[in-house]
């Protein structure tokens, strides 16, 4: 299962082991976005971090969206390419490729990270320093992070 992890707080009075964990994640920034299969080792870190970031399961058309609009490649002389110019003519069969498991955004020199703008009309309304269930923006919010994801974009 694809898990869209984003970072919502900034690197202000944060504590330096939640740091090193975002870090390790390729969180650097507020906004950034990357994408992870699920795994033990991506759960402790997103525990460790959750008052900080929110991540979900990335439907398949948004994942399309993600990488057409903010997806970037690294080519062989190490420069980096549109996602559109690298994979114009077999965009759809390389996406279910990612979607599914079979091939990782390693593998194909994709950029792991994908900046976003802030979203549209804010996050939810009790801002960011709420969890999702309290109607925030931060924690695990399941199929809801593909809202905040076309938000973003």
């Amino acid at each position: 299962m694809l898990m869209a992890i984003i970072r919502v707080r900034g690197p202000v009075k944060i504590k330096k082991d939640i740091e090193k964990s975002m870090t390790l994640l390729n969180l650097t920034r507020a906004n950034h976005c990357v994408l992870y299969n699920d795994s033990a080792y991506l759960k402790g870190s997103l525990k460790k971090a959750k008052d900080y970031i929110t991540w979900g399961e990335v439907s398949k058309d948004v994942l399309k969206k993600l990488l057409v609009k903010r997806g970037y490649v690294y080519t062989a002389e190490n420069k980096l390419i549109s996602f559109n110019d690298a994979f114009s003519k077999d965009l759809d069969k390389i996406i279910e490729e990612i979607f599914s498991g079979k091939k990782t955004i390693k593998e194909l020199n994709i950029k792991p990270v994908f900046r976003l703008k802030p979203p549209s009309k804010g996050y939810d309304r009790k801002g960011i320093k709420k969890t999702f269930v309290e109607g925030g923006a931060l924690g695990y919010r399941k199929e809801e992070i593909n809202k905040l994801l076309k938000k973003m974009l």
